[in-house]
């Protein structure tokens, strides 16, 4: 009787397989290490502030965007023919 060793990626457990039956001979569940709640805790309060900073930066970047586009928009709507780049009106493409 020779005998498959499977290691689990799921539970990281090992199982022994029989290779002329196919069945599961014998089972070894791998030791987890239990997470404290209290670091469980510390760790999505850790997270959570990361991703607070994030959404922070993305709003001022988004507020810097629009105040620079809304000056753009201004400018030339007061001045048409300082325009930068070369655009040509669609009224005239006929």
């Amino acid at each position: 009787m020779s005998l498959f060793e499977i290691k689990c990626p799921l539970c990281k457990g090992t199982l022994w397989v029989d290779q002329s039956t196919g069945k599961v001979v014998d089972h070894k569940s791998a030791d987890q290490k239990k997470t404290d709640f209290d670091d469980f805790v510390k760790q999505q309060k850790e997270k959570s502030s990361q991703w607070e900073d994030k959404f922070k930066k993305a709003a001022e970047e988004k507020a810097k965007r629009k105040a620079e586009i809304e000056q753009k928009f201004k400018t030339a709507k007061e001045k048409p023919d300082e325009i930068e780049g070369d655009y040509e009106s669609p009224f005239k493409w006929d």
